[in-house]
């Protein structure tokens, strides 16, 4: 008697990723699962562990497909490696917007690992190049990369959870919970005058901002390997 071996089940593992974004688009990264997945295509949902081992699995595809869909897993180093500065924030910009194009999608990408989110370490990895060819030795390099990274889905994923300062700080402020930070008058003034300023950004104008600290700081780190020996105790 021959014993017939089971066969994976006719599913398109790119159409099981295609659901999984509908339903973080719809419902949220917590209704993401396998279960609710093949409850959707209409299979089993054992049958989708032929191709996802777990959650993991499926998030790293996520990952992978937002970055892809914005074309990032093409990216290549500047022609002229003396613009990584504008390069570099022409990466990151797209970054930002690959991320905010899913509800979620700062941490789906932030959650992902190597292991099937090939884009992301693509990016990692170019970043890195990028910068040690531009003059940073290679641990400053990789820090730099990582921290660029960090900051972009940090911020995307604060952006989207609608964590920041309140429009109207300085309203009630009489009110207990708003005691603790307005000890006087002259501060209450300080925080409304900035909301006001503040809130005239734009979040990408926002996420700009930070981005250019960062690169200013990068610009200023390179600079600093570049004194000669005799004066690098001065570079601070």
């Amino acid at each position: 008697m021959k014993i017939r071996k089971s066969k994976a089940p006719r599913i398109q593992p790119d159409a099981v990723i295609k659901v999984a974004l509908e339903i973080l688009d719809a419902e949220g990264l917590e209704h993401v699962t396998l279960r609710h997945i093949a409850e959707k295509i209409g299979v089993q949902a054992p049958a989708l562990y032929w191709y996802f081992k777990d959650k993991q699995d499926l998030t790293d595809d996520m990952a992978q497909a937002i970055l892809t869909s914005a074309d990032l897993d093409n990216a290549t180093a500047p022609p002229n490696i003396g613009e990584w500065p504008i390069w570099l924030t022409d990466l990151m910009h797209s970054l930002h917007n690959a991320l905010i194009s899913h509800r979620e999608g700062g941490r789906v990408v932030a959650g992902a690992t190597f292991g099937r989110a090939h884009a992301l370490e693509k990016i990692l990895v170019l970043i890195a190049r990028v910068l040690k060819e531009a003059g940073f030795d290679s641990l400053n390099a990789g820090l730099a990369a990582g921290t660029t990274i960090d900051y972009v889905w940090g911020f995307v994923i604060e952006e989207q959870a609608g964590h920041g300062p309140e429009q109207d700080i300085s309203a009630s402020p009489n009110s207990p919970e708003n005691q603790s930070v307005r000890t006087t008058s002259e501060l209450e003034a300080f925080l409304s005058d900035m909301m006001k300023v503040y809130h005239k950004l734009t979040p990408a104008e926002i996420f700009d901002w930070g981005l250019q600290v960062i690169i200013s700081g990068l610009k200023s780190k390179l600079k600093e390997t570049h004194v000669p020996n005799e004066k690098k105790e001065y570079a601070m």
